[in-house]
């Protein structure tokens, strides 16, 4: 305890006040990382300051990944467990994104995803796929005030659309092409990505 009470007496003595103030705030940081709540609450700020500089694009011809029959054949099912196909959607501008209500890159992305949803969602049509219970994630979007449309796999996942992390989101032209891909979050309410949907819908 005498060593303790030492050191913290030496900590006064030789840092200045800008300096103590430092200490304080970056152990009051590390405290809020290591508790789940605050840690979450951090973890999504500091996402939706990141996402808005990094806007998605249209990737080239050549690495557009062509979906087959097997891809449309993929199953999901609403809330209330209603099938919802896959093949129903040929033709058509699809934007999908996987997601997760704990995953602080999701939740920082909702926002710009609800105001894309807004401006598009009559001529794209909007898909997040969730694998949780659906009693959670309607919960959190009613909560939130999202009323974008969440599905939840019915059969297993093609494995065009399966990654390592979320939120992954993939951008389908009406020729049943990926033109976009993204691991992480974006900005998905900005010009670059208004220019993505109105190419692919003209």
């Amino acid at each position: 305890m005498a060593t303790l009470k030492n050191k913290l007496r030496n900590w006064k003595e030789t840092r200045s006040t800008w300096q103590k103030t430092v200490d304080v705030l970056f152990w009051l940081l590390l405290v809020l990382l290591i508790l789940p709540g605050p840690r979450k609450v951090i973890a999504t700020a500091v996402n939706k300051v990141a996402l808005h500089v990094k806007n998605p694009g249209i990737k080239s011809e050549e690495k557009q990944v062509q979906l087959n029959d097997l891809d449309y054949g993929w199953v999901l099912a609403d809330g209330n467990g209603t099938p919802y196909h896959m093949s129903d959607l040929r033709g058509a501008v699809i934007f999908l994104n996987f997601w997760a209500t704990w995953c602080p890159p999701c939740v920082a992305e909702l926002p710009e995803i609800q105001k894309a949803y807004e401006k598009h969602g009559n001529e794209v049509v909007f898909l997040l796929v969730a694998n949780q219970e659906p009693s959670v994630v309607e919960a959190f979007m009613e909560k939130h005030g999202y009323d974008i449309p969440v599905f939840y796999p019915g059969t297993s996942t093609p494995q065009v659309f399966e990654s390592s992390s979320i939120p992954t989101t993939f951008i389908i032209s009406r020729e049943g092409k990926i033109v976009t891909k993204k691991r992480g979050a974006a900005n998905w309410d900005s010009r670059a990505t208004t220019r993505i949907f109105n190419e692919l819908v003209r």
